[in-house]
């Protein structure tokens, strides 16, 4: 089986929020901070890169100071600099720019403002280009790893509106297949939920068929994404129930909480009927050349640096960056406890160490293993 429909067989189904529409007006779930919070009730769902690069508005060269960086921000802003997209797929295949933006200059200061620019895109279902997708990398294993094929599914969003907010998110759902000849069958999958990702074995994993409806002898995992963090979930219906008692009525079987510095963090997601679901569609990504580059409309991947602007300082926190060691730590710190955390965009799948390097290790030696679903009523 080749690549493409190995990639086409698996694709996960995703579980999401209805997609952000004309019009619609973005609530603020950040001024509370207790948990239990209303999530957003729309999201940013994953397209085509091409969204992306079309809509970022400027670019920034390696080897400039802060001061000439931050003078050219204010200047590419005002006269709201659009490189095409040719440029600047060359001039992030070369690496000669460390970061791109989308909507702010100096990041997201005016978190709604992303929402309103992408309710506006109204070509987005229409435009061939603009499509929801997954960039599917098929990996076959060598060595003591000879027998299995991994398929990794990157969704690229235009933006992380959560506990945290950056410009551009990358999130990936995984399946491990193992060859038994003459077939190939799938053992487990990886869900990516922020910085960790869950093991799941295949037998546990709720499954799909191609008519979109639940089905324990379908090929797609159920991927249930979190509104605003885009973190990839197993089940509709939480390990366990932690949630604030005045919510437990509406919300039950939707929250999953992370910690965060100072507080902690609630992901709610969609449950499988009230959600929007839809299997994306595929592009296999191809294999580098023999210097490990991609080139034509894979150029996008040489790209080693962030996929969003990092947040503005002041000039004084700028000063007190530059201190050797401990500045950097000391600007940041304060912005830890803001609500949102505003945080630099994210790294490309292909910058993101071990998991894109060595993704076997990866899943072997940085995953965890996801615990056994079990109904909470009736453990009582």
């Amino acid at each position: 089986m080749n690549d493409k429909t190995l990639a086409l067989k698996y694709r996960p189904l995703l579980v999401l929020y209805p997609e952000i529409c004309d019009d619609s007006r973005r609530k603020d779930h950040h001024k509370p901070l207790g948990l239990g919070h209303r999530p957003l009730d729309q999201d940013y769902h994953p397209r085509d890169i091409r969204l992306v690069l079309d809509h970022a508005c400027q670019t920034h060269k390696k080897g400039r100071s802060w001061i000439i960086r931050l003078v050219l921000d204010h200047a590419c802003q005002l006269c709201k600099k659009s490189p095409s997209r040719e440029i600047l797929l060359d001039m992030m295949s070369q690496n000669s720019i460390d970061y791109i933006d989308l909507i702010d200059s100096g990041g997201p200061k005016d978190v709604d403002k992303f929402w309103r620019v992408y309710a506006q895109i109204h070509s987005k279902d229409n435009n061939p280009e603009y499509q929801k997708k997954a960039y599917a990398r098929v990996i076959r294993g060598s060595e003591r790893f000879k027998d299995y094929i991994l398929i990794q599914y990157w969704l690229a969003y235009f933006f992380d509106d959560w506990a945290n907010v950056h410009e551009m998110d990358w999130e990936m759902v995984l399946i491990v297949l193992r060859i038994v000849d003459p077939v190939v069958e799938p053992i487990a999958c990886v869900f990516n939920a922020h910085l960790g990702g869950f093991r799941k074995p295949w037998g546990y994993v709720h499954k799909a068929d191609d008519d979109e409806n639940k089905n324990p002898n379908g090929t797609h995992p159920i991927a249930y994404i979190a509104v605003g963090s885009h973190a990839a979930y197993y089940s509709d219906y939480p390990p366990y129930i932690d949630v604030p008692e005045s919510y437990i009525g509406d919300v039950l079987g939707k929250t999953i909480r992370t910690t965060g510095i100072g507080k902690a963090f609630t992901d709610f997601v969609p449950s499988f009927n009230d959600g929007e679901k839809f299997l994306p569609d595929v592009e296999v990504i191809p294999q580098p050349d023999e210097d490990g580059k991609w080139s034509g409309d894979w150029r996008w991947l040489n790209f080693q640096g962030r996929w969003g602007s990092p947040v503005q300082m002041s000039f004084m926190e700028h000063r007190i960056a530059d201190i050797p060691a401990i500045g950097g730590i000391i600007c940041r710190i304060p912005r830890l406890f803001e609500r949102p955390i505003r945080e630099w965009g994210p790294k490309g799948p292909n910058a993101k160490g071990r998991c894109w390097e060595s993704p076997f290790d990866w899943i072997n030696l940085d995953c965890f293993d996801a615990p056994v679903i079990r109904s909470w009523i009736e453990d009582l």
